[in-house]
């Protein structure tokens, strides 16, 4: 029984012993497998890409888009240029050929020369190209002084975008009776039908081709019109201007009365013409049936 007990004692001392010298080994994480490794980088890729797409679609609410339409507006000048009656003529003409040699179109150009009821005077209608408007407006400031400059402005813009829907909506309307034309298996009475049609959807279109160069002209072009008027006297600018004035109207009333005078003159001299010897006539007549009585 001793014996027993002993070798139970020594065989625990030995197990002891074999657990000191061999310590327990470490708990170690597991690595996740490769696909699950794979799994996750896809989800994060996805997330990623939605998260972009949020952001480009989150950019996008909140730029404004780039809807801005190109803006047709005609400008126009007018001006009032004060000069010597001496002068106007020379003024006139090289105001006239400044503007020829900015390529300009003129449209009107008028010339008064002075005579007794007033000074001369002058006007011009032109069209400037926009860069050379400056250079034409510094031009005119050296040929006398300007007095009044008015900036008129005016949007065509709608007016230029139904002209040009219209003629695209023509053309292609045109180019499918012509196509029409062409069919060989159309009888002849359509045949008639689609060409009349053909010649008003062309006049149509001519006329509304004629508007759109007409806006060209105006919104491309600078409007720009002139009034030349003569600088005014010492004593019409002065403290004896009403009486000068007066006696100018007194005149122009003086010389318009004696050509009313005249008119009537001329106008009843016919009649005289006829009438006295028709009433000598009718007086001898009158005396000899008194005289048989």
């Amino acid at each position: 029984m001793k014996i027993y007990q002993g070798f139970i004692v020594s065989l625990a001392v030995l197990l002891a012993a074999c657990g000191q010298q061999h310590p327990p080994a470490p708990t170690v994480a597991m690595a996740p497998a490769p696909a699950e490794m794979a799994n996750a980088k896809m989800l994060r890729a996805d997330s990623d890409t939605v998260a972009g797409e949020g952001e480009q679609s989150l950019t996008e609410l909140t730029e404004p888009a780039d809807t801005e339409v190109k803006r047709y507006v005609a400008l126009r000048h007018h001006l009032m240029v004060e000069t010597s009656p001496e002068q106007m003529q020379a003024n006139f003409d090289a105001t006239i050929a400044h503007c020829q040699q900015l390529k300009c179109q003129i449209l009107a150009a008028n010339f008064n020369r002075e005579t007794a009821y007033g000074p001369p005077s002058a006007s011009l209608s032109a069209r400037v190209p926009p860069r050379s408007v400056e250079v034409f407006l510094a031009g005119l400031a050296k040929s006398g002084e300007v007095l009044q400059h008015h900036r008129t402005s005016e949007d065509k813009t709608d007016a230029v975008i139904d002209a040009e829907a219209r003629i695209k909506n023509l053309t292609e309307f045109r180019d499918n009776l012509r196509a029409m034309l062409n069919d060989k298996s159309a009888k002849f009475k359509d045949l008639i039908e689609v060409q009349r049609e053909l010649v008003n959807t062309q006049s149509e279109l001519d006329s509304i081709q004629g508007v759109r160069k007409a806006l060209a002209q105006e919104t491309e072009l600078v409007a720009i019109n002139i009034d030349f008027t003569a600088k005014q006297g010492i004593t019409e600018q002065g403290f004896f201007s009403p009486v000068a004035q007066a006696f100018k109207n007194a005149g122009r009333v003086m010389m318009e009365s004696l050509a009313s005078v005249i008119t009537f003159f001329v106008t009843i001299l016919p009649w005289l013409i006829f009438a006295i010897p028709a009433l000598i006539l009718m007086r001898k007549l009158w005396a000899k049936i008194r005289t048989k009585k």
